[in-house]
């Protein structure tokens, strides 16, 4: 069945998680989603690495993702800010760019006070980066989001 993962091997079953809940969040799937942020949230509370090494994610951008993916804004928006202080921190520069994206994303389908300014200054930071490394589908993205605002 979707969504049952084989709970033997632990590193096994949390790639299986992570897989799962970025396919949730692509399709937008909020159960999946929800059922996929549970089983991970509870794993990483109780003692696993902040950032996924195989898959070169943090664990927290990934929680974000779900997070958003089933509605909970508030939820998504302290595992980004917990992503993007990690990423920071630890000089890991695309995923910093990634997390900004996302978490922009986040803020501008929430639209609440405030949201659209943090996006626009996220955005910014992103594409300064995306531009000096030559990430151009990331750049395309972020622009094209941003075409969307304009319209």
């Amino acid at each position: 069945m979707i969504g049952e993962v084989d709970g033997r091997i632990p590193i096994a079953r949390t790639t299986a998680r992570v897989c799962l809940g970025l396919a949730a969040a692509n399709n937008a799937d909020a159960a999946l989603a929800e059922a996929q942020y549970g089983e991970l949230k509870t794993d990483w509370d109780a003692g696993s690495q902040p950032y996924m090494w195989a898959m070169r994610m943090s664990s927290h951008r990934v929680l974000g993702l779900l997070a958003a993916t089933f509605g909970d804004a508030e939820a998504a928006a302290t595992h980004f800010e917990d992503a993007l202080e990690f990423a920071e921190k630890a000089g890991y520069v695309r995923e910093t760019v990634w997390t900004q994206m996302e978490y922009a994303e986040m803020l501008l389908d929430r639209d609440e006070p405030g949201d659209r300014e943090k996006a626009i200054e996220l955005q910014d930071e992103a594409l300064a980066i995306t531009q000096e490394l030559g990430m151009r589908p990331l750049t395309e993205r972020i622009l094209a989001r941003r075409e969307i605002l304009r319209a």
